[in-house]
């Protein structure tokens, strides 16, 4: 047996979820050293800083910004206090702990700490499902933080908090810098190996959903006329709808809503019926995803559902078939643009 290089090795390595999830979690404990004083006030306080400067310098040694605050009436004290404050060492878990009531003012949830979030993820979940929901939830927090601080520190003034200082404003600093990347890279590594990706759905929230290079082209198609079906075609996908039958219905009734008003459309081309078997002028692939939506309880309840016996395991199954033939029906409103724009190039 030939012998592998280490990169080799990790590069054949089998996915641990619950390794990732330990890795992760690690990472965000990690104690940090925030950025230079004279750094941090520069990201933090750069239109201020950009009067007295003019031009805005990132960089500026920590006399000048000493010197800078001390003239705009900051006491030696309170200085003191701001560089004390600024130098601790902190990690993400101190961060997301001490601020977690402003994120309890836009998720209304019965957690009080993200520690608190965690060991639920520990105790109750495992694997894909449990690294997946912690993902989304760091990310979800991290932005509402972020966004909080840059809304806080636009609506007042500097000048006027700056005696006001406490050990939140320390906590919040390291988010708005560039050591969360470290946990990014982990995050899309993750992501990378299990062929995954985070979309944005139109509330704004992100979420895990599997690649997939034809959901990701009927999306682009769909969102010319509905952006909401848009992300749903994409949102089919979430790993937590795996198992999910109802989530699943709602988002194909959704696609055959979004289908029933081009039916005609598709069966009255000319180019497409060159390429699918027709019967009667109808395109035969296209009339059985209608019959498939009308006779698997999507958009009919009667007692000639095909349905009726089946387990939810066996339904989901039926459920992802018609969502892949709603896929390939709706790529071929595309094909039939190309095929058309074909025809015309032909015939001149």
């Amino acid at each position: 047996m030939t012998r592998k290089n280490y990169f080799e090795l990790i590069q054949n390595m089998g996915f641990d979820a619950d390794k990732e999830f330990e890795i992760i979690s690690k990472l965000i404990s990690e104690k940090r050293r925030p950025y230079p004083f004279s750094s941090i006030l520069n990201k933090l306080f750069s239109s201020i800083l950009q009067k007295e400067y003019g031009e805005f310098r990132f960089y500026v040694n920590s006399g000048d910004v000493e010197g800078l605050l001390l003239n705009n009436g900051l006491s030696k004290e309170n200085l003191f206090i701001l560089k004390d404050v600024l130098n601790k060492n902190l990690s993400f878990q101190d961060v997301f702990n001490n601020n977690f009531l402003i994120y309890l003012k836009y998720r209304k949830t019965q957690f009080s700490s993200y520690e608190e979030v965690k060991e639920y993820f520990e105790n109750n979940m495992n694997g894909i499902e449990r690294l997946f929901s912690y993902i989304e939830f760091i990310l979800d927090l991290r932005s509402l933080l972020n966004d909080n601080i840059h809304v806080k520190f636009r609506e007042s003034d500097f000048y006027d908090r700056l005696d006001q200082l406490s050990d939140d404003l320390s906590d919040n600093l390291i988010l708005i810098s560039d050591s969360f990347k470290e946990i990014e890279d982990r995050i899309n590594y993750s992501l990378d190996k299990t062929n995954h990706e985070l979309i944005e759905l139109d509330s704004g929230n992100r979420i895990i959903v599997e690649k997939n290079v034809y959901a990701s082209e009927v999306s682009q198609i769909v969102s010319e006329t509905s952006i909401q079906d848009a992300i749903k075609v994409l949102e089919y996908n979430h790993f937590a709808n795996k198992g999910n039958v109802q989530r699943k219905k709602e988002i194909l009734i959704s696609l055959a809503n979004y289908l029933e008003p081009l039916r005609k459309e598709l069966n009255n081309s000319e180019e497409l019926k060159e390429v699918f078997k027709v019967n009667n002028q109808k395109i035969i692939a296209f009339e059985k995803l209608f019959e498939m939506y009308n006779n698997f309880g999507l958009r009919h309840n009667n007692a000639k559902q095909y349905h009726l016996d089946m387990t939810n395991e066996k339904l989901e199954q039926w459920y992802d078939d018609i969502y892949t033939s709603s896929l390939f029906v709706i790529l071929s409103l595309d094909e039939a643009r190309i095929l058309s724009e074909l025809t015309f190039l032909r015939e001149g």
